[in-house]
């Protein structure tokens, strides 16, 4: 990996891509977080049944999920004003109609947040200039985690910082890497990630909730609607409106020196950084601890600082 800095702890890495071009956004942001609440509720709705609710399910009901008009009933509102949320048109809904509906919809408190957050009720992350020397703080941190793996991850999918393990593990390349990209576009993704389609799930799930509340960004919208267009299965998984906070997760890799791996991933936000993640891989077993310690002992050590831009 080359770049034009001096030698460095860790790699710092730009953002990038075909995402790049931008588009002209056609409605306002406001529109788009409460199109997409309304999506998310009607995909939430779509997986609870009426037995898990206390009503009668079976007989000749097409729908495996909800009516609008039972939610609508359990959550004590109307029937229309309910459809008027999942349609996108409630600017004015309340907290505590929200509450109603995410006790119905049986919502965890990352899924209440998320809904909360689109209807404007929770504090709004505003993105931040990055300043002079952040590039290497990242470096520094991720480095701090060796010989464990360890990069951030920004509102757009890019790998911003890596260390040298998780560039070697993860196998990433070039100067402006994007982890989604690599994940749907790199035919060598499925051996690398053995459990591929539950690290596909958690990964879009992950992006949304990262990337909601900065809804109308043109390149988030062209990013998007690239993958969408060039991956099919980013576009199914992108279609279920799933979300998570990626607090903790056990992931599977595979590489040709070290075998398969097991590791537990955990992302952490920075309260600063709004859209920024730390992803930290910690070995599950002392064994694969042990490997990662050589393996990390033995690979090179000199890498160079890439400017990431504004």
């Amino acid at each position: 990996m080359t770049g034009s800095g001096s030698p460095a702890l860790g790699v710092a890495l730009s953002a990038r891509g075909p995402a790049t071009a931008v588009a002209k956004p056609a409605v306002r942001t406001a529109d788009l977080k409460f199109a997409e609440l309304g999506d998310f509720l009607a995909a939430r709705r779509a997986e609870v049944t009426p037995e898990q609710v206390g009503l009668p399910g079976g007989g000749s009901r097409r729908l495996s999920g909800l009516r609008r008009e039972e939610v609508a009933m359990l959550a004590g509102i109307g029937a229309s004003w309910y459809a008027w949320i999942e349609q996108g048109r409630a600017k004015n809904v309340s907290p505590e109609i929200l509450a109603a509906v995410a006790h119905v919809l049986r919502l965890d408190e990352a899924q209440c947040l998320y809904v909360m957050r689109l209807a404007g009720y929770a504090a709004p992350r505003r993105p931040r200039v990055p300043a002079e020397g952040d590039q290497r703080l990242n470096a520094q941190i991720v480095d701090g985690f060796l010989p464990n793996p360890a990069y951030f991850v920004d509102r757009y999918g890019d790998i911003v910082a890596a260390n040298r393990t998780a560039v070697r593990l993860l196998g990433i390349e070039g100067p402006h890497p994007n982890y989604l990209e690599m994940l749907f576009l790199d035919p060598r993704a499925r051996t690398r990630f053995p459990c591929w389609e539950r690290d596909a799930a958690e990964a879009v799930a992950r992006f949304r909730t990262q990337s909601s509340e900065f809804l109308g960004d043109p390149r988030l919208a062209a990013l998007t609607g690239y993958l969408c267009e060039c991956s099919p299965a980013f576009a199914g998984l992108w279609a279920q409106h799933q979300i998570s906070d990626g607090s903790s997760y056990e992931q599977v890799l595979r590489h040709p020196e070290l075998g398969q791996l097991s590791l537990t991933q955990v992302g952490l936000d920075l309260a600063v950084r709004p859209g920024l993640q730390l992803i930290l891989l910690s070995p599950r077993a002392d064994a694969t601890a042990d490997r990662l310690a050589v393996w990390a002992r033995e690979s090179p050590r000199a890498f160079d600082v890439v400017g990431v831009p504004a």
